[in-house]
């Protein structure tokens, strides 16, 4: 038994680092690829927890209030993890960037940070002055922007602003858009914000001249609505329900065409091999196609159980039309993030 240990261990450490780097490609999930990095010493020095291969998003909310850990749900295995941060004491998050989170304090506009948990690095902002933060309204995957938006605590005004790395101030924008209404999304350079006057304004960003205006899509019924890019696409998302249960639940989309710059909001019935991740304010898409043995055409989103008065995880197939919610998931809100030691 001893020898076959050995003759076993012998093969595992031999194998060729194209091979391990094959089998560390099929490997969605952070945790799987940490503990395929401890067979070895081989396997560890051939596989890096950072390498860029796709990986399903984990869903990060805190332990409890005030609390120094949260809790990390995997989507590929269900499982759930806990990380300390210390840094994170005392304050929230609302939104990811890459592998990091927004974090804010509450009641103040500042100070802001972006800090990714699993590795401890922490980046400092400068203070956007004018609003508190409360959501990311940029593609959290894009790595060259970063877009937020938030309120002013006396006047209630909603403002927006975007950041480039290494600059230490934002360009800031103040909208006539209602709190709980109103969604915007920065991409390519364009604001697009829902207005309180239903109406969709396109505007540049750094000259702020209007580049269109048109009528905001509606829906029945409404929960919630998500304005977000993906794929190159701006994408609003209407969750609503007929029904008090969960089963209820469907989506309306809608996606923005422009024609020699016309622009229209196009009502859609799929959208094709993406999976959507909603935060409560944005969200991200990855694809299937990425992520063998997951469902495009789907939705993950977040819902409030009245009866446990917590938060679901929940998967809608706009195929079928079914909602279901994950497994060994309840808690408080959180975030979708990619994560990444990286």
């Amino acid at each position: 038994m001893a020898d076959m240990a050995s003759e076993g261990s012998c093969w595992w450490s031999s194998l060729p680092i194209d091979l391990i780097h094959l089998i560390s490609t099929k490997l969605p999930d952070l945790s799987d690829r940490i503990r395929v990095r401890a067979v070895c010493k081989l396997w560890r020095s051939s596989i890096s927890v950072s390498d860029p291969s796709p990986r399903l998003p984990w869903f990060l909310r805190f332990a409890g209030d005030g609390e120094e850990e949260i809790i990390c749900y995997s989507l590929s295995s269900n499982k759930t993890y806990k990380i300390h941060c210390q840094q994170l004491r005392d304050t929230y998050f609302e939104g990811t960037a890459g592998s990091f989170i927004l974090c804010c304090r509450d009641g103040r506009p500042e100070p802001v940070s972006l800090f990714n948990p699993f590795n401890g690095l922490e980046i400092s902002l400068p203070s956007p002055n004018h609003f508190q933060v409360y959501g990311v309204v940029s593609n959290p995957l894009q790595e060259d922007i970063l877009a937020v938006s938030g309120t002013e605590a006396r006047t209630g005004d909603i403002w927006s602003g975007f950041i480039r790395p290494g600059e230490e101030t934002w360009v800031i924008r103040r909208w006539d858009i209602e709190y709980h209404f109103g969604v915007c999304v920065y991409y390519g350079g364009l604001w697009y914000v829902n207005e309180h006057n239903a109406h969709t304004l396109i505007e540049d960003a750094a000259t702020g001249n209007i580049v269109s205006i048109i009528l905001s899509p509606v829906s029945d019924l409404v929960l919630s609505q998500h304005m977000l890019e993906t794929c190159g696409e701006i994408l609003i998302i209407f969750r609503c329900n007929a029904t008090d249960k969960l089963e209820g639940t469907y989506f309306d989309i809608y996606r923005l065409d422009e024609v020699r710059g016309n622009y229209q909001w196009v009502k859609i019935g799929d959208i094709g091999d993406r999976m959507l991740f909603l935060n409560r304010i944005g969200g991200f898409s990855l694809r299937n196609n990425e992520l063998p043995g997951f469902k495009g055409n789907s939705i993950y989103f977040m819902d409030h159980d009245l009866q446990s008065n917590s938060i679901l995880l929940c998967q809608h197939d706009l195929k079928n039309g079914t909602t279901e919610a994950l497994p060994n998931f309840w808690g408080e809100g959180g975030t979708w993030i990619i994560p990444s030691f990286g």
